[in-house]
């Protein structure tokens, strides 16, 4: 047997679990805990990540570990921070590409974000970066040795001393590298803060700075916008007491020496970076913080083992709809159990962030989820160095595409990716790759598969005698077709994303290339272009696109542009020109070097004549150009002279409140360019736009020039008036009726709420017991009805269980309080073990509330446990909802859901129906019955 072979029958005795892409459950106390996926790779030689996702009462814990094997000689650990010097705050990305070989970091010290000053020290091989911000603070820290042993101390720095070596007087310095607004204080600079020293803080009054070179004292000047650090050199900075004490006792041309003592020596560290406190401390929790971060958040640590001979990076996510994060304490036990026996807690909240280089692929990427929905800029970070060599040996591949669905007779396209024995990505030859299916047949070109049967089957790929699989699922015969979005509003010349997908029978949908499907779009609106991208035209207008595949159709309504109405030509002289502040000059004028017509508005301007906020303004006359209705944006022409200055515009509302918008934030070409800017809905109309300037805060910035305007344009939204052609709605193959066929065949009766007419509650009991043996309510029934049933009932409302009636299983479930995690968190470990022993044909789920879980990840497992039912158990498996706001039913990934609506409100639904299902062993089916239902 060819060994591609053996590698897919091992795959298929496998492949319910890998379909679902669910990993085993793993039952734990901690914290808890009902369900818990967990997942590792190495990234390098020395270095693995691990992904660890736990659900608990509390809701969900995602945690993301890097483990560093300081045994290991080619992985090490290094400081991050700014290449242009510690006063710059940087994404960890940015810090992680601006350095070689780092393959994985997080974030560092807690750090003010005003200033740009860390918590703590900094050392980086042997040299002492940053001190603490005061001398008598004990500040935690994690430290690597000359020797490469970590330890977490508290640091102190008792002594930071500029001496006169003329003299002997020892000045006290307060800290190195801190940027501060403390009044009788004194700082040093050294190259690696940057550039220059910080500006004077508003706070103070005034300082002095003395500029020393090769240790001796260059110049001595008042502190204003920061003095330049000699490359050879530092800058003593020094406020109120300290200041008068530098003036006594130095002056130009004093031979100078600075010292430090640390406790640890920072002479014998390769690495210092400070955290917010000692969380475990010689295999304990502890609570005696240095800072107390009180609440859930998200979090970020550092552990090192009892031997000294790993140390793991620690990130846990907060702040969201799924991620709550967690307290201080639970951290240290989370450390605890992660392996630490010491541990520090790093700056949290938005500033948690880890970024690596995912096994096989060469670019970093930031793993977990910032709680602002972006990376925050932070100070500094700590990372794992590889330096493990490239190696020919290849140690594996990874097979990768978007999802494991296809269509039938369109292609998918895998990703490959390749690492060799040292975990080093490998750049693959497409050429030497051998492509393998089964289950289903096809075609290959290249990385492309073209599916031409249907069914459930996988993908192997095999280079260099590795192998790697991905399981597909090829879906034919499709009865809807859905594109997103759904409608587009577009600017003229834009491209954006259009996805297709279908829908077969049973629920399981497949992403289609729009170019694979037949697409009308009207002439003047654009094109899909070879990427999938809907190309809007140079040209405003509204149409319909219709996508269509073998019978199905989808429409989708486009806006192109906007009305576009020219509000000022510039063909008259229309404003006058105003300067900010006095000591600017300028002009305005009009000018022949236009782009429509004869003339535009020239704008000059003279801004070298001060440091402050420079402004050259156009006017308006008559207090400005009105609009009665507002526009959704504003535009003109502007001929640019590279200045870098930012061009703005000024609305003043009726009530006299003034709005300034942004043109555009960095003049930054030359010739005729558009720009735009869109009005803020907060701006009522009518409003006036009163001037129109050119604006530079940047007091090093200065230049004279000049700028041309044209054609200021007012843009009104575009709207498609036409109408949009019914599509067929899905008809779905188990709404039919069927006959009983064995002993354990039966008829089910479902409905949720019942109406309190008498007339009615005849009327169904009288259906149930003539056509069913079993009921199923997801509301309580009133007293008279009950009495009327002949036949068993389950009202799934409140509480949890489940009863079986011969081979069928029912489950209820509650989630009135939103989720089943809010109502009765119990409840979930009591499913997850009743689905490990399901041995029901048909599974049927009752729950009292619709499934829109404010968890979205707890609404993911339900579904995911729903498919691994059906997966693994070969059950048919019916979810059964009450309180919809529409009553519908359909397939989803193989589960068919029942959402049932109010009948309480008998002016929308003068006749309720009621769900009669028809259950054999082979088949569940169902009708929609009326109450006048014969």
């Amino acid at each position: 047997m060819q060994k591609w072979k053996k590698i897919l029958i091992s795959f298929g005795l496998a492949c319910s679990l890998t379909f679902a892409n669910m990993p085993n459950i793993v039952y734990a106390d901690w914290n808890n805990t009902v369900y818990e996926e967990r997942n590792e790779n190495n990234i390098a030689k020395g270095v693995k990540h691990e992904h660890i996702l736990k659900f608990t009462d509390g809701g969900w814990v995602n945690i993301n570990v890097i483990r560093v094997n300081l045994d290991e000689e080619d992985a090490s650990l290094d400081l991050l921070f700014h290449q242009d010097g510690l006063s710059q705050k940087a994404r960890l990305s940015t810090l992680v590409n601006q350095r070689e070989n780092i393959i994985g970091a997080i974030n560092g010290d807690f750090f003010s974000m005003k200033t740009a000053a860390t918590i703590g020290p900094m050392v980086r091989n042997g040299e002492l970066l940053t001190t603490t911000s005061y001398t008598d603070h004990m500040v935690p820290t994690f430290n690597l040795s000359e020797d490469h042993i970590p330890f977490i101390k508290k640091w102190t720095n008792p002594n930071i001393i500029l001496t006169n070596e003329n003299t002997g007087f020892e000045l006290k310095v307060l800290a190195v590298n801190k940027e501060s607004d403390y009044e009788n204080t004194c700082i040093i600079y050294t190259p690696k803060w940057g550039e220059k020293t910080p500006a004077l803080s508003p706070k103070l009054a005034s300082g002095i700075e003395l500029i020393i070179k090769d240790n001796i004292i260059q110049d001595m000047v008042k502190a204003q916008t920061g003095s330049y650090i000699p490359k050879d050199g530092y800058v003593l900075f020094a406020t109120g007491q300290k200041a008068i004490e530098v003036g006594q006792n130095f002056v130009v041309g004093d031979y100078v020496n600075f010292s430090a003592e640390t406790n640890p020596n920072f002479e014998d560290l390769a690495l210092t970076i400070s955290g917010g406190s000692i969380i475990v401390k010689d295999g304990q929790v502890v609570s005696d913080y240095y800072m107390n971060i009180k609440g859930k958040h998200p979090r970020t640590a550092l552990g090192i083992t009892k031997d000294e001979k790993e140390v793991f990076f620690v990130t846990i996510d907060g702040r969201s709809r799924s991620f709550t994060g967690v307290t201080q304490e639970e951290l240290g036990q989370i450390m605890l159990s992660l392996g630490a026996y010491n541990a520090i807690n790093f700056d949290g909240g938005g500033s948690t962030d880890m970024v690596l280089r995912p096994l096989g692929e060469e670019n970093r990427k930031v793993i977990n989820n910032p709680s602002e929905g972006r990376e925050r800029r932070i100070m500094n970070g700590i990372g794992v160095v590889s330096y493990a060599p490239q190696l020919e040996e290849i140690g594996g591949i990874i097979l990768e595409a978007k999802d494991e669905n296809m269509l039938i007779n369109t292609s998918k396209q895998f990703t490959l990716k390749a690492y060799d024995e040292n975990y080093n990505p490998v750049e693959i030859d497409p050429n030497a790759v051998k492509w393998h299916v089964s289950g289903v047949n096809g075609e290959f070109d290249n990385n492309c598969f073209k599916a031409t049967t249907s069914g459930v089957g996988a993908v192997v790929a095999e280079y260099e005698g590795k192998y790697a699989t991905f399981p597909i699922r090829v879906i034919d015969n499709p009865v809807s077709l859905r594109v997103f979005p759904s409608q587009i509003h577009i600017d003229k010349n834009k491209r954006k994303y259009i996805k297709a997908k279908v829908i077969d029978k049973d629920g399981y949908g497949a992403i289609v290339d729009i170019n694979e499907l037949n697409v009308d779009i009207p002439d003047n609106l654009g094109n899909i272009d070879s990427e999938g991208y809907f190309q809007s035209s140079n040209e405003s207008g509204s149409g319909l696109m219709k996508v269509s595949y073998k019978g199905l159709s989808s429409y989708v309504p486009i806006v192109v542009g906007s009305k576009e109405e020219v509000v000022d030509d510039f063909e008259n002289n229309n404003g006058t020109f105003l300067a900010y502040p006095n000591e600017v000059t300028g002009d305005y004028k009009l000018s022949d070097i236009s782009k429509v017509g004869d003339y535009s508005g020239e704008i000059s301007y003279d801004f070298t004549t001060t440091d402050a906020t420079r402004a050259a303004y156009l006017v308006f006359d008559n207090g400005g150009i009105n609009f009665d209705k507002a526009p959704e944006k504003i535009g003109l022409w502007v001929y640019g002279n590279e200045s870098g200055h930012m061009l703005k515009a000024k609305i003043v509302d009726a009530s006299g409140n003034p709005t300034n918008i942004t043109l555009v934030p960095s003049i930054d070409w030359a010739d005729w360019k558009f720009v735009e800017a869109v009005i803020p809905k907060s701006i009522k109309s009518p409003f006036k736009l009163e001037r129109i300037y050119v604006v530079e805060t940047n007091s090093l910035s200065k230049d004279i020039g000049k700028i041309y305007i044209d054609q200021l344009t007012a843009m009104y939204p575009n709207v498609y008036k036409g109408g949009i052609p019914k599509t067929d709605k899905f008809v779905d193959s188990r709404n039919k009726k069927a006959n009983l066929r064995g002993e354990d065949s039966f008829r089910l009766f479902v409905n949720w709420s019942i109406p309190s007419d008498d007339k009615i509650l005849d009327k169904i009991a009288n259906m149930s017991n003539n056509m069913a043996q079993m009921n199923l309510f997801t509301e309580p029934i009133g007293d008279l009805l009950k009495e009327q049933l002949n036949q068993p009932s389950i009202i799934a409302n409140g509480g949890y269980g489940s009863s079986k009636y011969k081979n069928s299983l029912f489950i209820y479930l509650d989630n009135s309080k939103g989720s089943l995690r809010e109502t009765n968190f119990e409840q979930w470990r009591w499913f997850l073990n009743t689905v490990e022993n399901i041995d029901s044909k048909n599974i049927f789920i009752a729950l009292p509330k619709p499934i829109r879980f404010k968890d979205p990840l707890e609404e993911k497992l339900f579904k995911d446990t729903l498919k691994k039912m059906k997966l693994e158990k070969n059950a048919d498996v019916w979810v059964i909802t009450g309180d919809n706001d529409i009553f519908s039913i359909y397939p989803e990934d193989g589960i068919h859901y029942v959402n049932l609506n109010d009948y309480h409100d008998m002016e929308m639904f003068t006749i309720p129906k009621i769900i009669l299902f028809t259950v054999n062993d082979d088949e569940v089916t169902y009708e929609i019955l009326s109450v006048d239902e014969k």
